[in-house]
């Protein structure tokens, strides 16, 4: 016997040998099937007799459910979501030009009038006309006209109750330019959008 007959109990053979003598004869030489996995491959094929397996694939249809119905939920909530653009209110709007035009107004009635800043209108709106145009005459307030009594001016002065106090209109022969406080509030109007011309 050889050392390796010693080491494993038995002694190698010749296959044609071993079934010359009748002792090992194989069925076929064809490679043996792999051995089918004993685990379910999908829900359908699962043991009914396994309450794991069971449990398992009822936890599995429930996440899939879950997962559905909150994608479903992300989807109507984007879709809500991209519905709310901004839209400009005209009501809005019209309502924050009425109370900032009806703000300066106050503030502009109630700001005083001294004979510096008339005097100062004055000739702005003096300004404006030509020199050539000699024919001209100013026309304020009669509280204004009281504050230029004593201001060296080179036209008549006139005075017009209907005119805002702060306003100045300087006529001429060929028309005529206002002025003032009147001529910035209708500015305003007009930028707010209120003006009856808009």
């Amino acid at each position: 016997m050889s050392d390796r007959a010693v080491e494993t109990g038995f002694v190698p053979v010749n296959l044609a040998d071993a079934m010359a003598r009748g002792g090992f004869r194989p069925l076929s030489f064809a490679p043996a099937s792999p051995v089918q996995s004993e685990e379910p491959e999908g829900v359908n094929e699962i043991d009914l007799d396994d309450p794991f397996a069971l449990g398992l694939a009822e936890g599995q249809r429930l996440a899939e459910a879950a997962f559905v119905a909150e994608r479903h939920q992300l989807l109507a909530l984007l879709a809500a979501a991209e519905a709310l653009q901004d839209e400009p209110s005209e009501e809005l709007a019209q309502l924050i030009a009425t109370t900032v035009e009806r703000l300066v107004r106050q503030i502009v009635a109630t700001a005083p009038i001294d004979t510096e800043w008339l005097h100062a209108q004055v000739d702005t709106a003096a300004a404006m006309i030509a020199d050539a145009d000699k024919a001209r005459t100013l026309w304020v307030h009669p509280d204004d006209a009281a504050l230029l009594a004593d201001c060296p001016l080179a036209m008549a002065v006139e005075s017009d109750a209907a005119m805002m106090r702060g306003t100045v209109r300087i006529e001429t022969s060929t028309g005529w330019i206002e002025h003032g406080r009147a001529v910035y509030l209708e500015e305003l109007r007009a930028a707010l959008g209120e003006s009856e011309a808009a």
